[in-house]
């Protein structure tokens, strides 16, 4: 069997392909539209770079400064103060741990955040100061001011009074009025006189003024006025005089007795008596009334 091969000759080729069907292909882009798109996909973007505001970054600077200003403020002006009431004792540790006895209505301010510093106090009433040794340490009152530097000593600040006793170490005392100074060493008494200069006598008694350390109150010869008003500090009462008590008194009482008892006992030893009115009330009147 013969097979049947068919030789297509050049001509014959075109032809053929000739002869094959035609395929219309259409585009709906140009051929610029499609150059363009290539490039755009083959071209790497640049990040945008951001912009700040200037104004943004002048507000955040002044809020800065702001709070930077209010964390001084508060660093130097805050304050801490203690207040002790009427017929109350408190003790008061400060940041160098010098201790405060605070008799009753008294009270001591200062400022911790500035302790490192400046050790000093402000203060009225009366206290006993133990002071650990270390830069100078002032006490500011309403008429004088104390100085020290490792010691311990009393104040009274009450009213117009103003007296400093020193029992251990030295301490300057300064009236504020007439600008006296003086320097006090162990048992020595300072205080102001009526013309806001300063006294100093050696006080061998010295002991007896801070007995109230340990609730105890000794009067010498002391007007019958001062008496009640330590009474009425200590048992948080209210004195009324009717009449004009000017004697001195001479003699003691302790917190372990009742208001009425010390009274009782203040009053008898001049013929005196008194009443219990309302509330914290009590009434002082002469037997001879």
């Amino acid at each position: 069997m013969k097979e049947n091969n068919q030789n297509i000759t050049p001509g014959s080729e075109m032809d053929f392909i000739n002869s094959l069907p035609k395929i219309d292909v259409t585009y709906s882009k140009s051929k610029e539209e499609v150059w363009k798109e290539l490039s755009a996909m083959t071209t790497v973007q640049k990040p945008k770079a951001k912009v700040i505001s200037l104004s943004w970054i002048k507000y955040a600077a002044a809020a800065c400064i702001l709070l930077l200003l209010g964390s001084a403020g508060f660093t130097y002006f805050y304050t801490s103060t203690t207040y002790c009431p009427k017929g109350k004792h408190m003790s008061v540790t400060l940041p160098d741990n010098s201790k405060v006895e605070l008799n009753a209505n008294s009270s001591i301010s200062y400022k911790p955040y500035m302790w490192n510093f400046s050790r000093k106090v402000k203060f009225k009433g009366e206290a006993f100061f133990d002071i650990t040794k270390g830069s100078k340490f002032e006490i500011e009152s309403k008429y004088g001011k104390t100085f020290i530097l490792g010691t311990s000593f009393n104040i009274y600040a009450r009213g117009n009074d103003y007296k400093v006793t020193c029992y251990t170490g030295k301490v300057k005392v300064v009236s504020t009025l007439t600008a006296d100074k003086i320097l006090l060493l162990p048992n020595d008494h300072a205080f102001l006189n009526k013309n806001g200069k300063l006294e100093v006598f050696k006080d061998e008694k010295a002991k007896d003024k801070v007995l109230w350390r340990n609730h105890f109150f000794l009067f010498n010869a002391t007007p019958l006025k001062d008496v009640f008003k330590e009474i009425e500090l200590q048992y948080d009462i209210h004195i009324v005089e009717k009449g004009k008590f000017n004697k001195p008194y001479t003699g003691n009482f302790g917190k372990g007795m009742s208001v009425d008892d010390v009274l009782y006992k203040v009053c008898k030893a001049h013929g005196l008596e008194f009443v219990k009115g309302s509330r914290k009330n009590y009434i002082i009147t002469s037997n001879n009334q």
